[in-house]
């Protein structure tokens, strides 16, 4: 048997929808962070909180540049986990990115990470998150407008 390793995935509206109403993500491959062998070999003095932090970064910056706010925290079988070929890395600095494939359920999100409104980030520094537990999904839902 498998265990559960923590990713960083980035949500759109529709998935947030299809969770609140399914209980489940859609079905399909999706990119997602995570600490991998990759992002410990970019970060070797990074203990176990910072990888992690790190990848939530990667995962808000990747939300981001593609006008998503919301990022789960999401407990995924290491067998539905794969690395992502150096070729297929969104940009240089995204060691932690990864590919899951599968439904995650409900009960396997830890929480949810909400990113500041485009025009109230300041560029300068790390992306800023709010933090929503995982029972929370109405909340994050109606934040977003």
């Amino acid at each position: 048997m498998s265990h559960l390793i923590r990713t960083y995935l980035p949500l759109d509206d529709d998935e947030l929808r299809t969770l609140d109403e399914t209980g489940s993500l859609p079905e399909r491959i999706r990119q997602a962070f995570a600490v991998t062998d990759r992002l410990r070999t970019v970060a070797p003095t990074e203990d176990d909180e910072g990888l992690e932090y790190l990848a939530t970064q990667d995962a808000a910056t990747d939300a981001a540049t593609r006008g998503l706010r919301v990022v789960a925290s999401v407990d995924v079988d290491a067998d539905r986990l794969t690395d992502l070929p150096d070729a297929d890395l969104p940009d240089a600095h995204a060691a932690s990115a990864v590919q899951i494939t599968g439904a995650p359920p409900k009960r396997h999100i830890a929480s949810f990470h909400v990113l500041d409104p485009a025009g109230e980030r300041d560029v300068d520094v790390d992306l800023e998150l709010s933090w929503y537990d995982a029972t929370e999904l109405a909340l994050v839902r109606q934040a977003l407008g």
